[in-house]
């Protein structure tokens, strides 16, 4: 079953942190069940997470701030564009808190960067 429903599973999280990023409230709490099957499939080990998860979440993390600095730099002053993106890394940062794997951090907080 999990192998053929992950792929939907993982294109509709990664759908709902985009929709969180763009203001609209999600469900953390159920992000964060149906994030931990990632890892139970695992059996404690993060190979299904990164791998059928992280991975492609990453990239799409890494092209949702490059549209945003693009347009950031064209609009915004230089204090204005850190002040962004300093909300930016914190907002991540709270996404591990209450929802993703703390392995993901730093790798999330790189590809922000």
């Amino acid at each position: 079953v999990y192998k053929e429903l992950h792929g939907k599973m993982r294109d509709a999280i990664i759908s709902l942190i985009d929709q969180e990023r763009e203001g609209e409230q999600i469900d953390r709490a159920l992000l964060k069940n149906v994030l931990d099957i990632f890892v139970e499939i695992g059996m404690g080990k993060m190979d299904q997470y990164e791998n059928d998860f992280e991975a492609d979440m990453l990239k799409d993390t890494s092209a949702y701030y490059s549209r945003k600095a693009s347009n950031w730099i064209l609009e915004d002053s230089c204090p204005d564009y850190m002040l962004k993106a300093e909300e930016c890394l914190r907002r991540e940062k709270d996404r591990v808190a209450h929802y993703l794997h703390s392995s993901s951090e730093p790798k999330l907080l790189e590809v922000c960067s």
